[in-house]
């Protein structure tokens, strides 16, 4: 079966990328998972359930080094035995740590074009391909290819601007379940007095001591928060930017003396680039082109008076 074009075809893939957000939030099911990014490849076990309207979610890597995410309702907490650290966040809004679903696909239609594509078998599944392709070169695009019977995603493709794939996400097993014990909901890594917590403390949009003037169409503030350091308590700011679909962190810190600056870094999806702002370090990251991490990196200014975001 080919690629479906003509009209309608926008609304047909939005219509099931809506059941899946949906499926995602209210089933409970467990799977196997395999990642590939930068020729590397990771194996995790995912959990999710929901039990009087509260989503539990808990994904466990389990290949070296083995790291640990919890997610209760918005507060997600990472766990990572290597480096003996342990960081939580709250998030504001209930997206999955497996995968990033897709909210208010009406607005994204300005900016990503929506088509259904061809059927095919993954995790002994049958799965409708539903791609987005972004209409500027700002972002990358994604294919979803999502069961047919659950509507639950099977598989993930990142696509660059060079129309090649850097990173996928596959289920190999998945089976819905009526409900799951507590127990592989929970944290399975147990932590002491050894180890080093990181809390980010949430800040509100109107403290935003920087412009954002750089940010492509689109992009949005989403969160604001503080991130203080073990090591000398100085302070890092965390400004957290998304598309609806795309996300991107900006972090902003003190510059070290022996930091050089203005060097961009890449690895598989992932780009990024810093820059001196009179003594602060800002830094832009995310899963996005070279090209938006430079234009908003270049874009931040400290603001003079008032306060405004994007």
């Amino acid at each position: 079966m080919g690629m479906v074009t003509g009209s309608g075809v926008a609304g047909g893939a939005h219509e099931l990328l809506a059941e899946m957000r949906h499926a995602m939030g209210r089933l409970n099911y467990q799977g196997s998972v395999v990642y590939l990014k930068d020729k590397q490849i990771e194996s995790f076990q995912v959990f999710h359930s929901v039990s009087d309207g509260v989503e539990r979610e808990r994904m466990l890597a389990t290949n070296t080094p083995m790291r640990e995410v919890v997610r209760n309702a918005q507060k997600v907490t990472c766990y990572f035995p290597d480096t003996h650290t342990v960081a939580t966040d709250t998030r504001s809004s209930r997206r999955s740590i497996l995968l990033d679903v897709p909210e208010e696909l009406e607005k994204l239609g300005k900016l990503y074009d929506f088509t259904l594509g061809d059927r095919e078998v993954i995790a002994q599944k049958s799965a409708q391909l539903v791609r987005i392709d972004p209409k500027d070169g700002y972002r990358y695009g994604r294919r979803l290819w999502i069961d047919e019977s659950s509507k639950l995603p099977l598989k993930m493709e990142l696509i660059d601007e060079n129309n090649q794939s850097v990173e996928q996400v596959v289920f190999t097993a998945i089976s819905l379940e009526a409900q799951l014990p507590p127990s592989l909901l929970e944290p399975s890594t147990r932590i002491d007095a050894s180890w080093q917590v990181k809390e980010h403390e949430a800040l509100t949009a109107d403290s935003l001591q920087w412009t954002l003037e750089g940010v492509p169409d689109g992009f949005r503030m989403m969160s604001y928060s503080r991130l203080r350091r073990s090591t000398d308590g100085g302070t890092i700011d965390h400004i957290l930017l998304s598309d609806g679909l795309a996300s991107v962190s900006v972090y902003v810190d003190d510059v070290k003396d022996d930091f050089i600056v203005g060097f961009p870094g890449k690895i598989g999806a992932i780009n990024s680039f810093n820059r001196r702002l009179d003594n602060q370090l800002i830094t832009v990251i995310g899963e996005v082109p070279d090209k938006t991490v430079r234009a908003i990196a270049n874009g931040i200014r400290q603001q003079s008076s008032g306060n405004s975001s994007p």
